[in-house]
């Protein structure tokens, strides 16, 4: 576990501070990072099994409407960060200002700033969204409207994460399966 007090920037958006994960003043070799708002629902022991050559992350869920969509999401990450100090340095050097500036969020940096061939995605079929794969039969987008409204949290075997982004937070909802794992 890594616990550090956070360098305060003039930035408007608070996902920026998961750079400095990448710091090395803070932490050296493997890092497994989760955000807040992911729900653990089953064993997550395969992503220990995923080799450290490369820097594995989320496939970003804008892949549900737009298959080809190459980005990365920062919700689950699993990295040596000995290897990725190169990142660091340069959002270091550039400002995180400056880079905020030129880029929507964090993910959006490390999908540009990785080379294809270092970025790897986790098993999309463990690691899900919960509001656009989960909740209520998930989400059509031609519809635009859940397939089951009103049936809960629904999740296939062999999720293991369930990814909250946006609203609400987890601590917030009601749903059965998200009360009985958010701990």
């Amino acid at each position: 576990m890594v616990k550090h007090v956070l360098t305060p920037w003039r930035v408007n958006k608070p996902w920026w501070y998961k750079m400095q994960l990448f710091d090395p003043a803070h932490h050296a070799g493997p890092m497994l990072y989760f955000d807040l708002d992911v729900v653990i629902v089953d064993s997550i022991d395969w992503i220990w099994q995923l080799p450290l050559d490369r820097f594995w992350a989320v496939r970003d869920f804008k892949y549900l409407w737009r298959p080809t969509w190459p980005g990365l999401n920062t919700s689950v990450m699993w990295w040596d960060t000995s290897q990725y100090e190169s990142l660091w340095a340069e959002f270091n050097g550039q400002g995180p200002a400056a880079v905020a500036a030129q880029y929507p969020g964090d993910q959006d940096y490390v999908t540009a700033r990785l080379p294809q061939s270092q970025q790897a995605r986790l098993d999309y079929n463990r690691v899900i969204s919960w509001r656009w794969q989960a909740l209520d039969g998930g989400y059509d987008p031609a519809a635009r409207q859940h397939c089951e409204p009103g049936a809960g949290t629904r999740i296939d075997p062999g999720v293991s994460v369930l990814v909250c982004h946006g609203q609400p937070k987890p601590h917030q909802v009601s749903d059965p399966v998200i009360v009985q794992h958010w701990k």
